[in-house]
């Protein structure tokens, strides 16, 4: 069975693996088709993800209908992911249409009240049969002025994880949606804490080079959000003297597809297949 409705399972394993998950932002049938086709070419797992921006133009109930249908069209599990949710009520929602992982982001909440709503939603979120992912440091949101992270403190990392959060989003140095360049020392810390599993948001922009060594320190899911929207718009931008709309959608999967594909790689340093 490809849909994952648990997404647990494939964090553990890439934890154990060595190797991490790309998280890819899609917003559309053109945009999930297009990752799906790369991951199941390569052969990996992966997880697609919507922001709460997203799922306003389509509640969770449809997306999470069509990316089960989707995967079940390919060989490789899926698994689906709430991104930076912060209202509780749309988390729970996502819960209840089948997401097998959801996001809190307390940005602007005390952290007293982070540790107290990760406690609430973890509960919810494993009686659901799903992952918790929580930030420890306030995350801005792409196209938002708060864009820069703060930087994750490795005790309240460690708090987060005490109060029942499967996944800890890690600050350490990311952006985004622009080229950056991450604190390995920092998140060498953030594991002697927390061990794994470990998320970095901004995947588009950090180094390669940094990517691949952060598979060292714990990191199992890779949020891939902006460089997929770029790709979107280039191909929209030059559908517009095509003969229908349906050459469009094409060219927009097939470069979605393309941007997607290197991070399956880029991200398991192993060779062969990783089906579990």
């Amino acid at each position: 069975m490809t849909w994952c409705p648990d997404a647990r399972p494939l964090y553990h394993a890439a934890l154990d693996g060595g190797y991490a998950l790309p998280a890819y932002n899609v917003c559309s049938l053109e945009m999930a088709k297009g990752c799906l086709e790369a991951a199941d070419a390569a052969g990996r797992p992966v997880i697609l993800q919507t922001y709460p921006a997203d799922i306003e133009q389509a509640s969770p109930h449809v997306f999470a209908q069509l990316i089960r249908a989707l995967a079940d069209e390919v060989s490789v599990p899926v698994a689906l992911h709430l991104d930076h949710g912060r209202d509780v009520n749309q988390v729970i929602a996502c819960l209840r249409a089948g997401y097998g992982s959801v996001m809190f982001d307390g940005q602007g909440l005390p952290f007293d009240e982070t540790l107290q709503m990760t406690a609430h939603l973890a509960a919810i979120a494993h009686a659901s049969g799903a992952a918790l992912e929580v930030s420890a440091e306030s995350f801005g949101v792409p196209s938002a002025n708060d864009n820069v992270l703060d930087t994750t403190d490795p005790e309240k990392a460690r708090a987060l994880r005490d109060a029942g959060a499967d996944l800890v989003a890690c600050a350490v140095g990311s952006e985004h949606g622009h080229a950056s360049r991450i604190d390995l020392s920092l998140l060498s810390a953030i594991q002697a804490r927390v061990g794994g599993p470990l998320v970095l948001h901004g995947g588009s922009g950090i180094h390669p080079g940094d990517l691949r060594a952060a598979l060292d320190f714990g990191v199992t899911k890779v949020n891939v959000g902006s460089a997929l929207y770029r790709a979107v718009r280039a191909a929209w931008v030059a559908t517009t003297d095509l003969p229908t709309h349906r050459t469009g959608y094409a060219s927009i999967r097939a470069a979605v597809r393309d941007v997607a594909a290197p991070y399956l790689d880029l991200l398991n340093p192993h060779k062969g297949t990783v089906h579990d």
